[in-house]
Parts: structure tokens; C-alpha cells; sequence
């Protein structure tokens, strides 16, 4: 009898805790839901809503079984993605993009009223013998919005980019395109170096720097080590004496005698297969040591990096074209280098990506005038592109000064055009970019203004302009690519993923050819302006 009364209490006791729990369980319940009620019916607490009509429904997003595209953690950290469409072509007609405008004919100039379209707008820059070159109207279909140039200043690039089409022997146009964290591991520029090259010859991979500026700092289309062991200085935070940093805005300094850079064209075929010059830019000065270089793992040479002032020189080492590999190192004391090219004989299109991760547009003010000159005319670029703004325009820290930022960029511009006064120059305008407000992805207020300043500047310093904004769709173009798929932004809604890096570098590639065409129309006989031949840089 007692046995069963202490069972029977005990069974009673956690029949009561049961209970209990279960209270409490439904007590915590009902206070979620008064607290998930109260901001609709409560004023001033409207923040605190889970859900609003038009926002996705919470928690759908786990059940999204959709493949994800492989994108950036941090600003500008490689990833391949996982493209599934076979060209550019699927991918613009994939992705979010505005309807494609009415483009007005190209009209021949009245000197060959015959030709009636874009594709008979032709071009025989070296007289009636040289093969007649063309750009067919489907070549830029799916652009979105057409290089702004009232000036006709990209008259220069355009006819580097007719003698490579025709095949003159030696034709290199040469691109030159600076860019914030947007283009950290040369994406864009290696997208759009592969169609310009597919469509004009390859001329090959072009600038690369010694060692990475920034972690999230990379290069397509070279085998590239540094093999640690340098103390880089990045333009971004100044402070180098004299302000040299070569053009690439990132300077080597070896910190011992193993320090050593290499670079190797890639296996298999395609961009970046193959090179016939080597072209190192590095300082020499008071005190400075010496390099020794080695080409394809042969005995190095040595070479001097002292002299009695400051100078800048090239080293350039040409080779059979094909696959090569260049090796730097330290053979004694101190030398500071800026970079290596590498280049073929052409005719063709080398597309260089000089990528300042995470800075304002202002820090290119750094650059030594004179020395910022003689990088460019060393380098002998044809078209110089401005991809910057990024980081101006979200910065909570720095207020958005429309006056100052056209005073600034202005003078960068005028700086930079001082060092090759004949190439084009084109101003690209910053992305949209979005943050969370509320659950929603919402664009930033301020990405219309920089877009304005930017217009302004390219106009003031005769620049071409090309509205990437609107491009690729304006205002709320970062919360319709971060939901497509395959998605094109990545999680901080500023930075693109591989996809979205082909579809802005489509667009632009697409956009360049459009206003190569109309410069056949305007000029039928075509005949480039000649400009004298340029002393090797080395």
C-alpha cells in the first residue's frame, strides 16, 4: 500500500510539472504574438513590423532551394561563380536590365550618302589597299545606354581599335581603366579584355603590379606570385616621399634580399596564353640596390637601381611570342618597383585593371604630378577609363560635397590627360548601391547626385561619359540583382558578383562598339590621324 501511494504521487508530481511547462511554453507564445501584433496597432512602433505588404514573407528565403552564384564575402575576395548560360548574350537577356532604347540610325557623313546603315559605314585607315573594316548593328545589340562623347573625344581610341581590326602590323590599343573594390580582382576589366581581344587580337594580359595592395587584391589571366616578403605602400593612404608609386598606385619595397616577384603566361589557351615583352617599371635613386631578373628560369641578369636622383625607368625583356615567364628579385640592398606588362606585338587590345581597393576618388591627388605624367607616357595608353565614386558615395564619415568632388576630380582628370594629351579619356559612373532599411533592400538617396557630378566633370574636362547607373537599371537595380538569379550583387548590395561583372562589362564592351560604329558612319574613308612612332620604353 505504500509502495503504490508513493507512485501514485510521484506520477501526480510530474503530471503537475507538465503541466506547468506547458503553461509557461504558451504563456512565452502568446507574449510573441502580442509583441508581433503591438507595432501594427500601437503608433510610432511601425520599425518594429515583421512584414509589410511587397516585402518577401520572413523566413522564405530558407526555402529557397535555388542555387546561389558564388560571390564575394569581402569587397573584391575571388570567386568564380557558377555561370550556366552559354555566352553573354543569355546572360543580359537573364539579367534585370532597362528595355534597350530607340537608337536614332547612324547617317553617313552627306560625302557617302550611299551607305545606309551601321554596317556600311566602313573604314579603310590606310588607303583604298588595306582591308575594309565593318561593325554589323548585332554586335551591340542588348546595350542599354550609349557612350556620352559631344566632343568626339574618343576618336583616338576608336582608330587604334580600326588599325588592330584591319590588322595593321604592331596596332596595340591599349585601355587603361582605374576602379575602386568594384573591380579588386579584375573582373570587369577581364571580361572586357577577353571581348575586345576576341574581336580585335589579342595584344596581351598588360599591368600587373609586384604584390597585392589590399588581401582582396587580384589578377585574371597571369600566373602571378609575389612570394611575400614586401612592404607595400598603396596610394590610398599616401605618404610615399616624393609621391611615386607607378602607375598602378601600389609600390614594392623589399624587406630583404628574398623578396621576389613572378608572373607566367596561363596554360591551355585564350587570354593571357601567350607574351612578347616583358616591360618592368620600377625607381631608381640615391642608395638604391640592384634586380636581378631571370626570363624563363634562365641565369638572371643584374640591374642597377641607383643613380643620382630620382628617376623612373622600364626594363623591357621581349621574347618569341608564346608562353613565357618573368622571375624579380632582390640582388642586393633596397629597390622599390611598381609593376610588370606584359604584352604581344599586336595587332590587338590590352586592357589594363589598376584597382585602388576602398578608395575615394581623391587619392589619386597622391600621385607626384610629373611622375603620374611619365608613368602614362611611358605606358602609352589610348583610352583612359575613370571607374570611380564608390566609396564617396556611401560614406557616413565624409559628407558628399558636390562642389568638392567636381573641384578634385576635375584636376585628377587634368593631371592625368597631361601625360598623353592625345588618348581619350572616358568618366564611367558609379553603380547603384542599396542598403537594409526596415527588412527591404533599398537604394542609397545620395548614388543620383555622384552620378551628376560625375556627368558634370566629364563634360567640364572633355571626357566621354558612360552612365553605368542607368545602364544597368538605376535606382533599385541592387535589390532586383541581388533576387535574380543567377544573382549579380553580392550581400552588401554594392559589390558584384562574377555574373554581375560580366553583365556590366557587356554592357560597356557593347556600348564602346555602338560608338565605333558611329564613328565609321561620320568618317566612310576613315583615315586615322598618324602619329609619330614612340621610342620603346625600355
Amino acid at each position: 500500500m505504500g509502495a503504490e501511494r508513493r507512485q501514485d504521487g510521484s506520477d501526480g508530481g510530474r503530471a503537475a510539472e507538465t503541466a506547468a511547462g506547458v503553461r509557461r511554453v504558451a504563456l512565452v507564445f502568446v507574449s510573441l504574438a502580442v509583441m508581433a501584433v503591438l507595432p501594427y496597432v500601437v503608433p510610432g512602433l511601425e520599425r518594429l513590423q515583421v512584414w509589410r505588404p511587397g516585402r518577401a514573407v520572413p523566413f522564405t528565403r530558407f526555402l529557397d532551394f535555388r542555387p546561389m552564384s558564388e560571390g564575394p564575402r569581402i569587397a573584391g575576395v575571388d570567386g568564380l561563380g557558377r555561370l550556366e548560360v552559354a555566352d553573354d548574350d543569355a546572360l543580359l537577356f537573364a539579367a534585370p536590365l532597362p528595355v534597350t532604347p530607340s537608337l536614332a540610325p547612324l547617317v553617313p557623313s552627306a560625302s557617302s550618302a550611299s551607305a545606309s546603315s551601321a554596317s556600311d559605314a566602313v573604314a579603310a585607315p590606310l588607303g583604298e589597299a588595306q582591308p575594309r573594316f565593318t561593325i554589323d548593328d548585332s554586335e551591340w545589340e542588348g546595350m542599354t545606354r550609349e557612350v556620352e562623347d559631344p566632343a568626339s573625344v574618343m576618336t583616338h581610341f576608336y582608330e587604334q581599335l580600326v588599325a588592330a581590326g584591319i590588322g595593321k602590323p604592331g596596332a596595340i590599343a591599349r585601355l587603361t581603366m582605374y576602379s575602386d573594390s568594384i573591380n579588386a580582382s579584375d573582373r570587369v576589366t577581364s571580361v572586357l579584355r577577353h571581348s575586345l581581344q576576341a574581336r580585335f587580337g589579342d595584344g596581351g594580359k598588360g599591368w600587373v603590379p609586384i604584390a597585392p595592395g589590399w588581401q582582396s587584391h587580384r589578377h585574371r589571366d597571369v600566373e602571378w606570385s609575389d612570394a611575400g616578403g614586401w612592404r607595400v605602400r598603396v596610394l590610398n593612404r599616401g605618404g610615399v616621399e616624393g609621391g611615386r608609386y607607378g602607375l598602378g598606385g601600389v609600390l614594392a619595397e623589399n624587406r630583404s634580399t628574398l623578396s621576389r616577384a613572378s608572373y607566367e603566361t596561363t596554360p591551355g589557351g585564350g587570354p593571357g596564353a601567350a607574351v612578347a615583352r616583358f616591360d618592368l617599371y620600377y625607381q631608381s635613386w640615391p642608395g638604391g640596390g640592384a634586380l636581378d631578373v631571370s626570363v624563363d628560369h634562365r641565369p638572371s641578369r643584374r640591374f642597377t637601381a641607383s643613380s643620382p636622383a630620382a628617376e623612373d625607368r622600364v626594363l623591357s625583356f621581349p621574347v618569341a611570342d608564346g608562353r613565357h615567364s618573368l622571375e624579380v628579385a632582390v640582388g642586393e640592398g633596397a629597390v622599390r618597383l611598381y609593376g610588370v606588362v606584359m604584352e604581344r606585338e599586336g595587332p590587338g587590345v590590352v586592357v589594363d585593371g589598376l584597382a585602388l581597393v576602398g578608395a575615394f576618388t581623391k587619392v589619386l591627388l597622391h600621385f607626384d604630378e610629373a611622375h603620374w605624367k611619365r608613368q602614362f607616357g611611358a605606358r602609352r595608353s589610348d583610352l583612359m577609363v575613370f571607374w570611380l565614386g564608390g566609396n564617396d558615395a556611401v560614406s557616413e564619415g565624409i559628407p558628399f560635397s558636390p562642389a568638392r568632388y567636381r573641384r578634385e576630380y576635375t584636376e585628377i582628370l587634368r593631371r592625368a590627360r597631361s601625360g598623353r594629351q592625345d588618348a581619350s579619356c572616358l568618366v564611367m559612373s558609379v553603380l547603384d548601391a542599396a542598403e537594409r532599411v526596415d527588412g527591404s533592400i533599398v537604394s542609397r538617396r545620395g548614388i543620383p547626385r555622384v552620378v551628376a557630378a560625375q556627368r558634370a566633370v566629364a563634360e567640364a574636362s572633355g571626357c566621354a561619359f558612360f552612365d553605368a547607373h542607368a545602364a544597368t537599371g538605376g535606382v533599385g537595380t541592387m535589390a532586383r540583382w541581388y533576387r535574380s538569379s543567377p544573382r549579380l550583387v553580392s550581400v552588401d548590395y554594392r559589390h558584384l558578383t562574377m555574373e554581375g561583372s560580366r553583365v556590366v562589362a557587356s554592357l560597356l564592351h557593347r556600348a564602346l562598339l555602338r560608338g565605333l560604329a558611329g564613328h565609321l558612319a561620320a568618317h566612310p574613308s576613315g583615315r586615322p590621324s598618324e602619329h609619330p612612332p614612340e621610342d620603346d620604353p625600355g
